[in-house]
Order: structure tokens, then C-alpha cells, then sequence
């Protein structure tokens, strides 16, 4: 399993320029090549029969969350379990009535689809005092269980990872002479702990410069990104090497600066998102137009993996503890993804379903 950054901050730091650019390199490249080897489970229970989930979205037209649950759909068709889905829509009040109507069919489990676990903790609680398992997806800001706010385990890849190798890419692209500018959204704590990551990542290269975080709320990027790109380019007098955001909506609406900054033939800084994944960012990639890399999720694994974890919960097991390894998406490996990814959703080919299959139905 790849080295996060809290395990890194215990190592040496004071290593030389370029054995750190060593370190970087080895990094991002094993993050390129990410997925190719199955390093999750083997083992674990037989499956449990008749089961009922009901799988309760932030917004089903989140192209994570929909993967997610697509996973799951996928996952279950090879088992005797129902799944039942409740749409968020969006809207917390919604969302925290989704809950709710799910604890009154009596599910045995419910899984959380993008929903802030700790905003619904009172809900959640009661669901646990009711005997039901609640898994969550993004459901709190790092992987694991949290048993005090009625949930069993929360899967998300490692995002102090994934902040990590995007700030490192711009550190091996610029062979150690980045200029980087990096956008977040104050309101919401795993942008806020993505972008900190971020930064003191690029704080440990000695020949690279922190330009500035800028706070961005997400619900305020349309209206205020073309202005703020504008303003941070003057500021930084075209200094800027590379772009670091907290997910490829920032580069979305940055583009009209970027094509204008292009028409005027002025060179333009590295975009590199940490989170996502979407279509429109593997299309910029494969282009080579306005954006570097993304670091997607491996939604229809995490949709599997939430199924077995589900079935180790009703044995009364503990959760696996797996966590899938951090994916760059690079021009270096953008053309295997758009011609065998049809559906433009990142999915290793490591043989996870295999693997889980073999775990639940042992031959």
C-alpha cells in the first residue's frame, strides 16, 4: 500500500534536492501504474444470504456517487441481496428524510452515498440503536469506521494520497522548479485537508514556491473564477508553473481564462487536479489542452468493496481495512483509459471483481 503523507512527516526531511526528485519520481510513477495488481482482500466470510441495502445518495446525478452505486448494483446481481436506492437530490434536508425513510423499511444495512455522516450523526445513531449497519461512500473526510456517529466503515481512497502525488507530478514535471498556485474550498474540511497536504509537499522541494492557497467555495466558482484566475495572474506576473485544485471543477471554469491567455500566446501553467476524474477532464488530458493529470476514483471497485464490507459486517467481523491505491491520470496513460473505458469511469483491470467473487463463493 503506497506511503501517505501522515507517515511521511515522520521520515527524514532533510534529504538532498535530488534524492527527494528520486523519491517523487518513484512515486508518481507507481501512482501512473496504479490498480494493475490486486492488493486488497483474499479472504474473508461466504456470503450471507437475503439481505436488504438501501443505498441513500447525496444526488444521483453525481457521477461518483451514480458510479458508486452502479458498483454496488453490479456487485449484488451475483448475490441474493436487494438494493434499493433514495435520492438525495442534492439537498441536506432531503438527504437527512432519505435516512429516515430508509431506517423505516428496516433495512439490514444502509449505505451513504456522499452524505455528511457527521451532519446526520443523531440519525445515523439511531439506525445503529435499531441493529443497522450503515457504510458510508465520502461519507467523512478519511477511511475507517466511526463508531460514534453510528458508522461501521467510510470508504474513500487515502486523501492525504492523492494530495500528495498531484503535488508531486508538478514537482517531477517541473524537475523541481514549480511555481504553484493551489485553489480550495474553505467549507468543506477534506478540501481544506487536501490542500494542506498539498502545500507542504510542495514546501519540502527546495527549489519550488507555494504562490498562494486560494479559497474558493465551490457553489461561487461560475461566478468568480474568471475573475480571480485573472487577478492571481497579474499578482504572480505570469510567474505561475502549474495549478494545483482540490478537483477538476476549478480547471472547468478556468478554461475561458485559459483560452485567452492561449489566444494572446501566453505560456500557460500545468492543471492538475487532486479528486475526480470526470469526462470532461479525461477529454482535456487526452487533448493535451488545459489540463495535466487527475486523480479519479475506482468507483464500480469501491461499489464491490462496500458489498463485501457490508457482508463482513453482518458476520460481525471487523472491516477489511482496505483502502484502494492512489491513480494518476496522465497523458502517459490517458490512452489506455479512453479506449478501454467506455464508460469513462476509471476501473482497474486487476481482477477485484474476481477476487471478491472467489472470497463470497469459494469454489
Amino acid at each position: 500500500m503506497s506511503l501517505t503523507l501522515s507517515s511521511l512527516c515522520l521520515a527524514e526531511v532533510t534529504t538532498s534536492q535530488a534524492e527527494f526528485l528520486v523519491y517523487a519520481k518513484e512515486k508518481v510513477n507507481k501512482a501512473i501504474k496504479g490498480g494493475e495488481v490486486w492488493d486488497g482482500p483474499t479472504t474473508g466470510p461466504n456470503i450471507v444470504r437475503s439481505k436488504n441495502i438501501i443505498f441513500v445518495a447525496s444526488d444521483l446525478r453525481n457521477g461518483g456517487v451514480y458510479g458508486v452505486g452502479k458498483g454496488m448494483s453490479e456487485a449484488i446481481a451475483h448475490l441474493d441481496w436487494h438494493l434499493r436506492f433514495i435520492d438525495g437530490l442534492g439537498s441536506a434536508v432531503r438527504q437527512g428524510a432519505g435516512i429516515r425513510k430508509a431506517i423505516g423499511f428496516q433495512p439490514d444495512a444502509i449505505v451513504l452515498g456522499g452524505l455528511d455522516a457527521q451532519r446526520h450523526k443523531d440519525i445515523l445513531l439511531e439506525a445503529k440503536r435499531r441493529g443497522i449497519i450503515v457504510i458510508g461512500w465520502h461519507a467523512t473526510e478519511l477511511a475507517g469506521g466511526n463508531s460514534e456517529i453510528g458508522l461501521y466503515m467510510n470508504i474513500t481512497t487515502d486523501p492525504l494520497d492523492v494530495a500528495e502525488v498531484a503535488a508531486l507530478l508538478a514537482i517531477v514535471d517541473s524537475e523541481g522548479q514549480a511555481n504553484t498556485l493551489i485553489f480550495t474550498d474553505p467549507n468543506y474540511k477534506i478540501a481544506s485537508i487536501k490542500a494542506d497536504a498539498m502545500a507542504k509537499t510542495i514546501s519540502r522541494c527546495e527549489g519550488c514556491e507555494l504562490l498562494e492557497i486560494n479559497a474558493l467555495p465551490l457553489d461561487e466558482i461560475a461566478e468568480k473564477m474568471p475573475n480571480a484566475f485573472n487577478t492571481l495572474w497579474n499578482k504572480y506576473d505570469k510567474k505561475i508553473t502549474h495549478i494545483l485544485a482540490i478537483n477538476d471543477l476549478y480547471i472547468d471554469y478556468a478554461i475561458p481564462s485559459l483560452e485567452s491567455n492561449a489566444a494572446r500566446t501566453i505560456p500557460l501553467p500545468q492543471n492538475i487536479s487532486a479528486g475526480d476524474g470526470s469526462k470532461a477532464a479525461y477529454k482535456r488530458i487526452h487533448n493535451n489542452k488545459f489540463q495535466f493529470a487527475t486523480v479519479p476514483e475506482p468507483l464500480y471497485l469501491q461499489g464491490w468493496q462496500i458489498t463485501d464490507e457490508l457482508n463482513r459486517a453482518f458476520h460481525k467481523l471487523p472491516p477489511s481495512g482496505y483502502s484502494a491505491p492512489v491513480h494518476i491520470v496522465t497523458p502517459d496513460n490517458i490512452g489506455e483509459l479512453i479506449t478501454r473505458q467506455k464508460s469513462g469511469i476509471y476501473d482497474p483491470k486487476n481482477g477485484y471483481r474476481e477476487a471478491y467473487l472467489k472470497i463470497w463463493k469459494p469454489q
